[in-house]
């Protein structure tokens, strides 16, 4: 590495160090591990390139169909975490996952602890969204082929 450059990438590592202590825009620390609202998609993101095992060889639909029990529901958010099967459609094995869900889908009626089966859908940012979900326990097991919709 020659002089020039070294310097270059000393000056570049200071400048990018002391970003924070100018007002960058870094989250504060008592926010820092906030797991509401954003997070969700966040851990939806590209799921579908690291499920090792995948049947289809890495040819994963964008949409596929599975079952699980909800482990936390943000209606206003419009999010939910499910403790899900595998869902073979898009080569996603059996996971807890945050979900944020498309402006269709009602989620008045559920509650943690509640078994449901659902849609979902990858997005143009690689995130997967329920499209559709209902309630195993109440509406039965072919809940979202008896409502064509998908709606609660």
């Amino acid at each position: 590495m020659t002089r020039s450059t070294a310097m270059l990438a000393l000056f570049m590592f200071a400048t990018w160090s002391a970003f924070p202590a100018a007002g960058g825009t870094r989250a504060p620390l008592d926010q820092a591990g906030d797991l509401s609202r954003e997070t969700p998609l966040l851990l939806a993101d590209n799921h579908h390139s690291e499920h090792a095992g995948d049947p289809t060889d890495g040819a994963a639909g964008d949409s596929g169909q599975g079952t699980g029990v909800i482990r936390s529901v943000d209606a206003e958010g419009r999010s939910l975490t499910i403790d899900h099967g595998p869902i073979d459609e898009v080569g996603m094995g059996a996971m807890t996952m945050g979900f944020g869900v498309t402006g269709t889908v009602d989620l008045s009626g559920l509650a943690v602890g509640d078994t449901v089966a659902f849609r979902i859908k990858r997005g143009r940012d690689n995130s997967y969204r329920v499209t559709a979900i209902c309630n195993v326990d109440t509406d039965g097991g072919g809940c979202l082929e008896a409502n064509s919709s998908g709606n609660q």
